[in-house]
């Protein structure tokens, strides 16, 4: 495990006798977020599944010049993206976030300024996403379906082209983007780019390949690991792999006091959060920003990686493949043009880990007992985006 919590296991989280129709109390959020971050193994039962509808998710389009700009998407009123010569870019939330998240916005109008002809449509699928863990993590294949059926209408029935589309997913996000490319290669239709932020790990690193995010879900597959020691995925998953920092203890996000819940929550979702704050600002830069070099993990942190094959995170037009790592700066603008050297990094890196471990020896027990404190005082909390509006 990243700090100094348990280490993490694989096998975990299903709340026994929980229905998707129930609605769940913050606590018990709160609790699995906890046990997600500590890998703590939860006892299993039966639970029960309720398929997501269709009218339990909301697309709102956005784009810069035909009226009108922004408009709910329904199956009846489709026919508004007819024309549309950009791409076509679907944005989706993770688990306990919603369509309308602040990052959401900030990501919608980086594309919209960069790509002047491009249609961007926000996923909300905040009822699904807000049960415990285990049931959101199941409604992914549902939200995964229905985006790919809209997707195969519009190509279909309106005339777009299957080459326009780009799923971009944080978390569960990118689970469901993979989920929707798989829906439409059932019938005869293959993206041409999923970017998945920091997809989701728990419950998903032990599935088979064919049942989670994977290269063969778009031609290309672009995944940035930002937090791979908690909430994201480990594993290389895509046809290309970036590991910004490493893929874990990203810059800027090792703010950590045991007595004071803010500071213990901050930046344990930091790293999650940072995939996307890295693709906003990417979106903005896509050449010679973040530049990345083909390595490996060990190389990496050695200092050897190979020099002569980069190339920028968010450059919507590469199709290079491979597994990628760069250096990022702690706050925006976080792109750096070439590779730091590890050094910095490294010892960045070593002394939080020293300043951890020795609050963790002083505390010794208490810290489990701390944070259960804790998490009963976090009585309302969007644990993965900040929203733009009230609700």
């Amino acid at each position: 495990m990243k700090r100094f919590f348990l280490h993490p296991v694989t096998a975990f989280l299903i709340i026994a006798g929980v229905s998707c129709k129930m609605e769940t109390s913050n606590f018990d959020i709160r609790k699995e977020f906890f046990n997600i971050y500590k890998g703590i193994a939860v006892e299993t039962k039966a639970i029960t599944h309720t398929q997501v509808t269709r009218d339990q998710v909301t697309f709102t389009m956005y784009r810069n010049h035909q009226e009108p700009k922004e408009a709910i998407i329904k199956d009846n009123n489709l026919a508004l993206l007819e024309g549309s010569k950009g791409h076509v870019v679907f944005i989706t939330h993770g688990w306990t976030d919603h369509g309308d998240a602040e990052w959401v916005l900030e990501m919608k109008d980086s594309f919209l300024s960069t790509y002047p002809d491009i249609v961007v449509i926000a996923v909300d699928w905040r009822e699904p996403a807000r049960q415990v863990y285990s049931i959101s993590s199941i409604n992914t294949y549902d939200i995964g379906n229905i985006i790919g059926d809209t997707v195969g209408k519009l190509v279909d029935e309106h005339r777009l082209d299957i080459g326009q589309f780009i799923l971009v997913g944080h978390s569960l996000g990118g689970q469901i983007s993979g989920f929707a490319g798989k829906h439409l290669q059932k019938a005869g239709k293959k993206l041409q780019r999923i970017v998945a932020l920091d997809p989701a790990g728990p419950l998903f690193d032990v599935r088979p390949v064919d049942k989670r995010l994977n290269p063969t879900d778009a031609e290309v597959v672009e995944v940035i690991h930002t937090d791979t020691g908690s909430f994201g995925f480990k594993d290389p998953c895509g046809t290309i792999d970036f590991y910004p920092n490493g893929g874990d203890f990203q810059a800027g996000c090792t703010r950590i006091d045991v007595f004071d819940a803010s500071s213990i929550v901050d930046p344990i979702v930091c790293d999650h959060e940072r995939s996307y704050y890295y693709f906003i600002d990417a979106v903005q830069h896509p050449k010679d920003y973040l530049v990345a070099m083909e390595c490996t993990e060990w190389n990496f942190l050695r200092k050897v990686c190979n020099e002569s094959n980069t190339v920028s995170m968010g450059d919507l037009t590469t199709t290079q493949t491979g597994t990628f790592y760069l250096t990022t700066n702690k706050e925006k603008p976080y792109g750096k043009k070439v590779l730091e050297t590890a050094d910095g990094l490294l010892d960045k890196m070593d002394k939080t880990k020293e300043a951890i471990t020795d609050k963790a020896s002083e505390l010794g027990s208490s810290v489990k007992a701390g944070i259960s404190k804790m998490g009963k005082s976090l009585s309302s909390f969007n644990f993965f985006g900040k929203s733009s509006k009230e609700e």
